[in-house]
């Protein structure tokens, strides 16, 4: 049996092995688990046509709407007229209610080539301060270096904690100080870079880490060994009332 105590256990967008992606059922079975032990969960939003803050991982709705549209170019209006398996496209503001019995949440901002960053930092401005977001225990995670070196600059947003996400090996040899000059807190790394000189390097430099995203029993017993702080899994339930 896997000891968490010293681990924080999140669903990945939502609970994704266990329930639809990003959806109110996935958080509704997401909220059901915190009874048994888990921590919090991981999801994504991005901004719509319209500067509307969506949940939802892709840039595009093909693979979850089967339409080949791009979310930032439709309305939350025109993105909600689309069904992802029968299950509404919820908003940010939307799902509120359903994370205030977790105790850490990354919230992942997603950005591409077309990006308008300003509308960006205005939206997690409008959704984060002064709102029901602003009590919650919640960690921005972003791959982008431009988002984060502007997410420190911004008064409104710089008290909130922020995560450095590293998918390569390159990315990686430089994560820690890129993290510091960035004003990140933490780091969340592809779960295969990871081994424990990295775990113990990241945390000599005072940088926690989350593992994303772990489904292996085996990998994730050797991740809590290496006092890896976050793991990030499909599969919440199976590990917590089945390990």
């Amino acid at each position: 049996m896997i000891n968490f105590k010293n681990t924080r256990l999140l669903g990945h967008r939502g609970a994704r092995g266990e329930a639809l992606e990003n959806t109110l059922i996935g958080f509704e079975h997401a909220q059901r688990l915190n009874t048994h032990g888990l921590t919090g969960i991981e999801f994504d939003v991005q901004l719509s046509a319209d500067d509307h803050l969506v949940v939802f991982h892709d840039d595009d709705l093909t693979r979850m709407c089967q339409q080949q549209s791009r979310i930032d170019q439709l309305s939350i209006a025109e993105i909600q007229r689309h069904r992802q398996f029968n299950h509404q496209i919820m908003t940010l503001e939307s799902i509120a209610p359903l994370l205030s019995d977790f105790t850490y949440i990354e919230l992942e901002v997603k950005t591409h080539c077309r990006t308008n960053y300003t509308k960006l930092i205005k939206a997690l401005t409008r959704h984060l301060v002064d709102s029901s977001f602003a009590n919650l225990p919640i960690a921005l995670t972003s791959f982008d270096m431009e988002l984060h070196a502007r997410l420190q600059r911004s008064k409104p947003l710089m008290h909130i904690p922020r995560g450095l996400l590293i998918d390569t090996p390159k990315a990686l040899i430089a994560a820690t100080n890129t993290a510091l000059q960035l004003g990140c807190g933490q780091l969340g790394i592809y779960h295969p870079l990871i081994n424990q000189a990295v775990i113990e390097h990241s945390h000599r430099y005072g940088l926690p880490v989350s593992a994303w995203t772990v489904n292996n029993t085996d990998t994730i017993a050797q991740l809590v060994q290496w006092h890896t702080d976050v793991i990030i899994t499909d599969f919440p339930s199976h590990l917590l009332l089945n390990s």
